[in-house]
């Protein structure tokens, strides 16, 4: 994970040393958010989030995307109950850039934006696992909202890599998120 999180970083600060090009602008400019998330092993978690947004205004974009989750546990000594289950959802999203085209006026080139960032979703959570005594049947929708901001670099005139860590106000026993939430994310502009 180490390697390639510092692979993504040095990738991301390589193009942003070849894109010196000035922006025309992002407003009517549609981009994806292909989030993706795998972890494997005793405890399994898969989510993808692919999301479509769009530029209303060079500093306003925002989005929208369905959103599955599959979480596994095998029983372990430590943790005796075995189960798996799938989440799926809808989520929009907002962001508000603070900061546009830092690396100008920075002396080194730490990125290229800093943002605002809201987002909103509905997902379908199975009782059997979120809903104490965990015994109960059927399907719940949570209604997660997502506040918070982050840093994105760019990796070429409109493509960017973001790191954002975002808190969920609506957490409770039931919420599938502990806070913060950390996302790392490439942006594709076309």
């Amino acid at each position: 994970m180490k390697k390639a999180t510092l692979l993504l970083l040095l990738a991301a600060l390589t193009f942003s040393v070849v894109a010196q090009e000035k922006t025309t602008g992002r407003k009517g400019k549609f981009f994806l958010v292909p989030e993706l998330w795998l972890s494997f092993g005793t405890s399994s978690y898969i989510e993808v989030a692919p999301m479509l947004g769009y530029h209303v205004m060079d500093r306003l974009a925002v989005g929208l995307g369905p959103h599955y989750i599959y979480q596994s546990q095998k029983a372990t000594p430590t943790f005796p109950y075995a189960y798996q289950t799938h989440s799926y959802g809808l989520k929009g999203f907002a962001r508000f850039s603070l900061i546009t085209n830092a690396e100008e006026w920075l002396p080194i080139k730490l990125f290229s934006e800093l943002f605002v960032h809201a987002e909103y979703e509905g997902l379908s959570l199975e009782k059997a696992y979120y809903v104490p005594p965990y015994t109960n049947e059927g399907r719940f929708i949570y209604r997660g909202f997502l506040v918070g901001g982050g840093l994105s670099q760019r990796v070429g005139i409109y493509n960017t890599v973001s790191f954002t860590i975002l808190w969920d106000i609506n957490e409770s026993s039931v919420s599938p998120y502990s806070n913060p939430v950390f996302r790392v994310a490439f942006n594709a502009f076309f």
